[in-house]
């Protein structure tokens, strides 16, 4: 499942736009809501230590430049200077406003897909709809540009 960040920005409201300009979002590895959701206390634990990670809450993709919303409810857990209350409002507002259907592209996966995306401007997650004992074998390869 994958949200297009750039089009969910550009759909915010003017006034939600000027909000989300000065806010600077604070990124775990699963410490937001929707991680609190599925992991409870133990947010995901993995023997790799996560250090908290600010960025601003409106980036500019860095080939177009053209602004990206980058707020993900698995790992956004806040907002510098705002009370946790707030911010985890904010931020489910945001996601389910990111994740509606006009902005979302579910792909029902076939023997031998390739699915190619921008990581840099989609939030994205596995939907879980596939049988636990089904064997599921999956090759990522990542780019990066020079």
């Amino acid at each position: 499942m994958f949200a297009d960040m750039r089009a969910a920005y550009d759909a915010l409201s003017p006034e939600m736009k000027h909000r989300l300009a000065g806010l600077t979002g604070l990124h775990g590895r699963s410490s937001g809501p929707a991680g609190e959701r599925l992991y409870g206390d133990d947010k995901g634990k993995t023997e790799k230590e996560y250090t908290e990670l600010p960025r601003p809450a409106v980036v500019p993709h860095p080939v177009t430049g053209r602004p990206i919303l980058f707020v993900n409810p698995m790992h956004t857990h806040g907002f510098a200077g705002m009370e946790r209350e707030a911010a985890w409002e904010l931020i489910e507002e945001l996601a389910a406003h990111a994740t509606q259907d006009r902005f979302t592209y579910y792909h029902s996966w076939r023997v031998g897909d390739l699915l190619i995306w921008d990581e840099r401007a989609t939030m994205h997650r596995g939907a879980g709809d596939y049988h636990p004992e089904e064997r599921r074998i999956m090759l990522r390869t990542i780019v990066y540009p020079n």
